[in-house]
């Protein structure tokens, strides 16, 4: 089997989730093994729901929201609160790609929510910030409306 192939249909968000959760390497627990003749989105929520089991007593606030973004991109809304509760104080500056997985929350939410323009800036989402009462206050007012849209990874306005 091409383990790339297989689960290039996940998206580039969930694969970087994947990545984060340690779900590319075999020597960590969280390692991804899905059947490959399975539903590929399936075995992500399965995988997801589980590592959120296995480390529900978690405290950490990146580990929670690393696992918060998981179940984002698995369409559970709920999560969103969680990430917007576990904003970082400070912007996270990269360095060449390294600390992606510290930005990957907010980055999986900007990719799914079908956000304002003024709300779009990741780097202005910081703990106790206008934008994340603004973020709140958005995600309060059309959480009723917003649909996953499991093939494309992101939610949709609809009725």
């Amino acid at each position: 089997m091409d383990r790339t192939a297989h689960l290039q249909p996940l998206g580039p968000q969930r694969l970087r989730a994947l990545d984060c959760l340690g779900g590319n390497s075999p020597r960590t627990p969280g390692y991804f093994e899905p059947a490959t003749d399975g539903d590929i989105f399936e075995a992500f929520r399965r995988h997801v729901g589980q590592l959120s089991q296995q480390w529900a007593a978690e405290t950490d606030p990146m580990t929670v929201s690393l696992l918060a973004a998981g179940r984002l991109l698995c369409g559970d809304l709920t999560a969103a609160d969680i990430i917007l509760d576990h904003l970082p104080a400070q912007a996270i500056k990269l360095d060449h790609g390294a600390g992606r997985c510290r930005v990957l929350p907010v980055h999986a939410l900007a990719a799914t929510l079908p956000l304002p323009p003024t709300l779009a800036d990741t780097g202005r989402w910081l703990a106790g910030s206008a934008e994340q009462a603004a973020l709140r206050a958005w995600l309060r007012d059309h959480r009723d409306v917003l649909h996953w849209i499991e093939a494309d990874g992101v939610y949709r306005r609809g009725t």
